[in-house]
């Protein structure tokens, strides 16, 4: 047999396909991540602005020269943005079930 036939036949048995409100709900999870890395990043960027002497806003003083820590720290804050908010949502959703116990779909 079809190593890719049997693949597909064994992989379509357990695991249902991925919805489009799945990846919808996955990329709005890569964002809220990526948006609150590049917040982290652009406060650890001004924070020596905090200082007596420095204004905030427009910051005087940067720790970086390159916009390269803010692609890196946003594309790392998204990819764990949607590990952690799924595995908060998975935790939620256990405790729920577990408290209320398991409903039937209709």
């Amino acid at each position: 047999m079809n190593l890719r036939r049997h693949l597909h036949r064994h992989l379509s048995r357990h695991r249902p396909p991925v919805t489009h409100h799945e990846i919808i709900a996955d990329a709005v999870f890569f964002i809220i991540g990526a948006l609150l890395a590049t917040l982290a990043v652009f406060i650890f960027d001004i924070h020596w602005s905090f200082y007596p002497g420095n204004t905030i806003f427009p910051p005087n003083k940067y720790i970086f020269t390159s916009p390269e820590p803010y692609y890196l720290g946003a594309l790392i804050g998204g990819v764990l943005g949607i590990f952690i908010i799924k595995l908060l949502l998975l935790g939620i959703r256990e405790e729920r079930e577990e408290i209320f116990g398991r409903r039937k779909k209709l």
